[in-house]
């Protein structure tokens, strides 16, 4: 989805244009230097909404967090740490979107170190009429990046689990167990105390199984 999008905003500048302004190749449609002008009446209603939304984010990691934690209920702990996970991508994302501009002047030096001054200074200047597309470029990468590691992250930590819990997962849901720590002699003689308890309760007993300690 985020390469559809990322086609969308050049299509509008695309179709913004007049056919003579498209067809003019003698003037240049890069500008190093925007004047933007605004008028007083600023919209808070984008203002108030991001702030509940960083309120509600505050008051889900702060109190209902701790609930789920206390309550021990998987389901909104996993979902929590969730929306932490895509704040902390989307912070990350304004942050590399943020960092461009330097981060474009020491690569510049870094690969550049070599050429005149005077080169160098270009390129920046290039870079700088440059922000806008650069900026968006940016953000999509940063984006794309993230997710991708997120769901790398994700998918080892499902194989892991699929791995390492396979077992327990299916006794864990079991009414009663029964755990024995002794040695061998002893388990021998738990698991005839166990056959007992089996042989005398054998009406009331739907299902049982036997689990190896993990090795």
């Amino acid at each position: 989805m985020i390469p559809a999008f990322s086609a969308i905003i050049p299509i509008q500048r695309a179709l913004a244009k007049t056919l003579s302004e498209s067809l003019n190749t003698a003037r240049s449609t890069l500008s190093g230097t925007i004047v933007v002008i605004e008028s007083k009446a600023v919209k808070v209603v984008p203002f108030v909404l991001f702030g509940l939304l960083c309120v509600l984010f505050g008051v889900t990691v702060y109190i209902i967090l701790p609930q789920a934690l206390l309550n021990e209920n998987p389901g909104v702990i996993l979902n929590i740490f969730f929306l932490i996970l895509g704040g902390l991508i989307l912070g990350l994302t304004l942050l590399a979107a943020n960092l461009r501009g330097f981060i474009e002047i020491i690569v510049t030096y870094l690969l550049l170190f070599w050429e005149r001054k005077s080169m160098r200074t270009l390129i920046k200047k290039n870079l700088v009429a440059h922000k806008h597309t650069n900026k968006l470029t940016s953000i999509i990468y940063a984006l794309t990046l993230g997710c991708v590691i997120f769901l790398c992250v994700a998918l080892n930590l499902v194989i892991k689990t699929t791995e390492g819990g396979g077992l327990s997962s299916s006794w864990t849901q079991a009414d009663i167990i029964v755990e024995s720590n002794s040695s061998t002699r002893g388990t021998i003689n738990q698991t005839e105390n166990i056959d007992n308890v089996l042989s005398q309760y054998a009406d009331d007993i739907k299902d049982f199984a036997y689990v190896t300690s993990s090795l």
